[in-house]
């Protein structure tokens, strides 16, 4: 069963859907970036989610994620930004290619106000972006 589990930005947890706004999208062969304002307490902000050695990516629009049975662990989110444990989306829909160790990769979730985005990734860094 998957678990989700809240990945804070500036020390905040993030949710809500008029919480994030997906700016842009930028894939190289090897990184995948995200663009996205982030309503925190105080501020807004514009950061950069990049995902380094990311090999799959999917964006849903949110009412069609929430009729499918995409992912189990959405339903019960507390966040905006989580990592999926026991990933439903790595273990069962996404064959991850032999020559690859399937523990080097993680299921990162990002839910912004119209797409819910699901990553698959070595590894993540988040970068505050110029306005």
């Amino acid at each position: 069963m998957e678990i989700s589990s809240p990945i804070k930005i500036n020390n905040q947890l993030i949710y809500g859907r008029d919480k994030t706004w997906l700016i842009s999208l930028h894939q190289t062969p090897n990184q995948l970036t995200l663009s996205i304002e982030v309503d925190l307490e105080e501020e807004s902000i514009l950061l950069n989610m990049i995902f380094n050695g990311f090999i799959f990516h999917s964006s849903t629009e949110l009412d069609t994620y929430e009729k499918s049975k995409w992912s189990t662990s959405w339903l019960t989110s507390q966040s905006n930004f989580e990592i999926i444990e026991q990933s439903n989306l790595i273990h069962e829909r996404v064959k991850i290619r032999n020559d690859y160790n399937v523990q080097d990769f993680k299921h990162y979730r990002v839910s912004t106000y119209d797409y819910i985005i699901d990553i698959i990734a070595k590894d993540h860094q988040l970068e505050e972006a110029n306005k």
